[in-house]
């Protein structure tokens, strides 16, 4: 009985048996009444009819024929079927049936001496019929659609479990523990879900492990190739040397790509603002072309440490391929923006959509004039969704390429509501 299956299937059977036995009987009783009165009401007509045409000589009764048929209009279609079923019984007699006043209808029939007229009873249904078949139907209907309405609410209060589950996914696609209980299906959709998570986290532990190992096993040939470097002639040295630094870079970018995969949030109010400026003053102290455009002073929830290193790379990615980097902060609430700009070349309409795939660099070419392995928005992009905000890139009308970030304001926006915030503000001023 602990099994959602049985329970609705209970449930089903003996709501609409319930139903239909219950607008059953209603109806039972009113077909029972009507029957009765029908019988009552004609009963008194044809007594009614025949009480004028009979005379009583003792025990005895005299019929007293009339000349004509009744009074009324003939109805021929009803006329020649009463005729037909009396010359299947083999009495061939002269029939009429006439409507007289208020619909009512009469069978005047052809003794020999004169005519003898009967009432004929109305078959069509009273009214309080047609009610009585409507309430019944109307019972039905609602018994059916209450049914309906509680089945659906029992089977989407379990798929609200599924709801809140993938809900409660953390960035890192991780699932959190579910307590297994409640009805069997219940159980084992937990137990899946619990199997599920501890598959997909002993996925990027061993992902992490394995690319810090190989990062950390490139090492020790590189620094032996480097040496070896050394021995050769200063031309072909300096090409060694510049491709083990490049080697250097992916696998340092490699080893941060998945560390940012794995560490939580962590995140504190911090006034967006002052992070901004620090960044952009940090940058243009060793010579990256970066100008300020504007800064909303703006209160968000981020983790400085993870959001500087995220900006940093966007902005020294603009300050790079863009020839110069400008960017503003604006607040809209409920949101914070970052706008970088830049006034590059900008980014073929087909390559949009994979800017931020591992790797990625728009021209080959440019690689051998600017250092780099393609990871910086892959990173950054990684980061901002830790942090519960978004990155949009996209060509600027004008020409160039924007980078956008956004992220939800808090609704306290003191210039040091933290710590890390005062610290800021200090450290600017100085």
């Amino acid at each position: 009985m602990n099994s959602i299956r049985t329970r609705v299937t209970l449930m089903l059977v003996g709501s609409i048996l319930c139903v239909v036995v219950l607008s059953t009987l209603v109806m039972s009783k009113m077909v029972i009444d009507l029957v009765e009165g029908n019988f009552r009401q004609g009963f008194a007509e044809r007594v009614s009819a025949f009480a004028p045409s009979l005379t009583f000589q003792g025990d005895a009764a005299v019929f007293h024929l009339q000349s004509q048929p009744g009074p009324g209009e003939v109805l021929e279609k009803p006329t020649a079927e009463v005729k037909e079923s009396f010359r299947k019984r083999g009495v061939p007699f002269d029939v009429v049936v006439k409507r007289v006043s208020a619909g009512r209808q009469t069978v005047s029939v052809n003794m020999g001496p004169g005519w003898l007229t009967w009432p004929v009873p109305s078959h069509a249904p009273a009214p309080r019929v047609w009610y009585g078949l409507a309430g019944w139907m109307g019972l039905i209907a609602i018994g059916v659609i209450g049914v309906a309405l509680i089945v659906a609410h029992q089977t989407t209060k379990q798929l609200k479990f599924l709801e809140t589950m993938a809900k409660a996914v953390g960035r890192d696609g991780i699932l959190p523990r579910v307590r297994e209980e409640g009805s069997a299906e219940i159980r084992a959709t937990a137990r899946a879900l619990n199997m599920m998570g501890e598959s997909l986290k002993n996925a990027v532990e061993t992902r992490m492990r394995l690319v810090a190992a190989a990062g950390h096993d490139l090492r020790t040939p590189m620094t032996r190739m480097r040496l070896r470097a050394e021995f050769l002639d200063d031309d072909e040295r300096s090409r060694w040397l510049n491709d083990l630094d490049e080697l250097d870079r992916i696998a340092d970018s490699a080893i941060q790509l998945v560390r940012e995969e794995t560490v939580g949030k962590g995140t504190e109010p911090i006034r967006l603002d002052i992070l901004v400026r620090q960044i952009c003053q940090e940058l243009v102290l060793i010579d990256f072309p970066v100008q300020i455009a504007g800064l909303d002073a703006v209160t968000v929830r981020i983790s400085p440490l993870a959001f500087t290193r995220a900006l940093r790379n966007l902005v020294i990615n603009a300050a790079t391929h863009g020839g110069g980097a400008i960017v503003r902060v604006a607040a809209s609430d409920p949101t914070a923006l970052v706008v970088i700009d830049d006034n590059g070349p900008g980014i073929p309409a087909k390559d949009i959509c994979s800017v931020f795939e591992p790797f990625f660099r728009v021209d080959p070419a440019r690689r051998k004039h600017i250092p780099g392995v393609g990871l910086g928005l892959a990173i950054a992009k990684e980061i901002i969704d830790r942090q519960g905000g978004t990155l949009v890139v996209e060509n600027r009308k004008s020409g160039g390429l924007r980078q956008t970030l956004a992220f939800e304001s808090e609704l306290a926006a003191s210039p040091a509501d933290s710590p890390r915030g005062k610290a800021l503000a200090i450290a600017i001023s100085s």
